[in-house]
């Protein structure tokens, strides 16, 4: 059964009224460009990597070499649900889900059961990930990172992924990087950061998903949300 030619399926979306995103900040952050200067230099973030954690990206690592196939990378995957589409419309590729909570990812396992073959499901910290991948040298085709936490109230900024020490690793990985929100400031800063980082053009984007790739979109969908896509394709 093609999962991602029938999203009926994928989806069983219950109170799915979700309700906007609510800040205290109207506006890009005004303390956002002091922030990514401060974090543009790569050496500066040296945080370790623990050791089972290493063993266990070590062993990933390996799988996905032997695989050899295109990495593609869920970075933030909750329930497991936009994963399994990449999944299912990338069979050419091994796609990485990646998620910090055992339980959430459990839920992906029994649900989705049997998973795709070009699937893996990781339980890490993304922050690990990221450092991991830099220092190994990961072959990262493409990178998703959908939904994140926007950390919406102004005293929250340094919780935002672009505004984390972690950012100029992320960015250094693979050739493209898709980010979605339906926080239209989040989309605009992460846009403002990757820009001062590559030093290219980073552009917003409204768009609307044909099918929505999780439950998380179709719910803010269903419930009016404007949604938000920042593609950052680097050069060769």
């Amino acid at each position: 059964m093609d999962l991602f030619l029938k999203p009926r399926m994928l989806y069983s979306v219950e109170n799915n009224i979700s309700k906007k995103v609510l800040s205290d900040q109207q506006c890009m952050h005004p303390n956002l460009a002091r922030v990514s200067n401060k974090h543009k230099d790569l050496l500066k973030y040296q945080n370790p990597i623990g050791a089972e954690t290493a063993r266990i990206l070590k062993a990933t690592q390996e799988q996905v070499e032997r695989n050899s196939k295109p990495l593609v990378m869920d970075c933030g995957c909750g329930t497991g649900e936009s994963a399994i589409r990449l999944a299912k419309k990338l069979a050419d590729h091994t796609i990485v889900a990646i998620d910090k909570s055992s339980h959430r990812l459990s839920k992906a396992k029994n649900k989705y059961c049997p998973l795709p073959e070009n699937l893996i499901f990781l339980r890490a910290n993304l922050t690990d990930i990221w450092l991991y991948a830099y220092r190994h040298k990961w072959n990262i085709k493409k990178q998703y990172l959908l939904y994140p936490n926007p950390w919406p109230k102004q005293e929250q900024l340094m919780r935002r992924w672009h505004a984390h020490p972690i950012m100029p690793y992320l960015l250094s990985l693979g050739q493209n990087l898709e980010l979605r929100t339906n926080w239209k400031i989040y989309a605009l800063e992460f846009a403002w950061v990757a820009q001062y980082f590559l030093n290219k053009k980073v552009e917003v984007h409204g768009w609307l998903p044909k099918p929505p790739i999780s439950n998380f979109e179709m719910k803010y969908l269903r419930s009016g949300h404007k949604l938000y896509k920042v593609n950052i394709v680097k050069d060769d």
